[in-house]
């Protein structure tokens, strides 16, 4: 019986005396040898392999590596327990590579002596690379199993206070006196003037409604127009529905739309040459109003207040004289003034607006 046949023979016999324990312990792992060499390196390591590595219970593949070198081991096709690189070429010195199948690791890496025969190149390759496979099965065996990482308790979120609620008799209302002055511009430049306030607040939430109601004065200037001189003046009343956010504890934004009245006096002073004076002449005009604004809190109860507004002149008048040549116009008022104002809030009675921004804190 030739060596080949008898090597063979022994590679069967020892499959079948293991094929029990595989089969009990399910798929044996794979090792992949590639032989770079003659077609008889190859087959004799095939040979020569199994028989060693019979009694470690893995499946041994042996590939021709057609020349290539170790770096076929880089692109091996699946995961597996080993792969081995075997350089049985003439002319080069015998070496065996082995790499762990999963890490890549080296297992053994080394370089046989030059001038044996192949028959002993392959028995000594041979044992290197069985020794290694069974190297890497004691080491696997002897691995604690990683044990599953402690169940920690949820982490619960911290529970956030509920909105705070009206305590029974709280105030659901405040009022606010304001002080302010303006300027506005009502077609002959700008005009200073003086107003008061007074404001509704109901609610504690950051979001309420509120309410504005003031008065203004812009006492009697002089107006030119047509070379005549007039005398002209105007006292307004407003009333704004609003709504205010209390952004925080310090700033309190709002925004209304309303209307109210304007009584409007006009008299001339020096009448334009060539025409005749006449008596004061008065109206009172239906106005449309809008107004945006903050207030900024100055102390417990004092509050400084900032506005822009617009009103809209829902009459048109046009005062004109006569002359010798006729009627020419004198002054006529703009419909749509723009005006801001400025002053002091004060909270009539107190502690509310400390509430108020109280809740709107606890609410964000």
């Amino acid at each position: 019986m030739s060596r080949g046949r008898r090597a063979g023979y022994w590679a069967a016999a020892g499959a079948v005396a293991v094929s029990t324990p595989a089969l009990a312990a399910g798929t044996p792992p794979i090792v992949r040898v590639y032989v770079a060499g003659s077609s008889e390196a190859v087959s004799g390591s095939r040979d020569a392999i199994q028989d060693r590595c019979a009694r470690s219970n893995v499946a041994v593949v042996v590939r021709d590596a057609a020349g290539a070198d170790e770096a076929l081991l880089a692109t091996s096709p699946a995961p597996g327990l080993a792969d081995a690189y075997v350089d049985l070429r003439a002319g080069t010195p015998p070496r065996v590579v082995v790499v762990d199948g999963e890490s890549r690791q080296d297992l053994e890496r080394r370089t046989l002596p030059e001038g044996a025969s192949l028959e002993i190149s392959i028995e000594t390759m041979a044992q290197v690379v069985c020794a290694a496979v069974e190297s890497s099965l004691a080491t696997r065996a002897a691995a604690p199993t990683p044990t599953p990482p402690p169940t920690s308790a949820p982490i619960s979120e911290p529970r956030r206070a509920p909105p705070a609620k009206p305590r029974e008799g709280e105030k659901q209302w405040q009022a606010r006196a304001s002080l302010f002055g303006s300027g506005a511009n009502f077609g002959a430049g700008l005009r200073a003037g003086v107003g008061a306030g007074l404001g509704l607040n109901h609610g504690l939430a950051p979001w309420h409604f509120a309410a504005f109601f003031s008065l203004s004065g812009y006492p009697a200037a002089s107006v030119e127009g047509a070379a005549g001189v007039a005398s002209f003046g105007l006292f307004g009343a407003r009333v704004l529905p609003m709504l205010e956010w209390q952004a925080s504890r310090e700033v309190a934004v709002f925004a209304g739309i309303g209307g109210g009245g304007d009584w409007i006096q006009i008299s001339g002073e020096r009448p334009p040459p060539g025409a005749i004076s006449t008596t004061t002449d008065t109206s009172f005009d239906p106005i449309a109003s809008g107004m945006l604004g903050l207030r900024l809190s100055l102390g417990r109860s004092l509050g400084a207040l900032f506005a822009i507004d617009a009103d809209l002149d829902l009459a048109r008048h046009r005062y004109v004289v006569q002359t010798l040549e006729g009627s020419a116009t004198f002054f006529e008022p703009s419909r749509l003034r723009p005006m801001a104002l400025a002053g002091l809030s004060l909270s009539l009675g107190g502690g509310p607006d400390e509430e108020r921004a109280a809740h709107a804190e606890a609410r964000r």
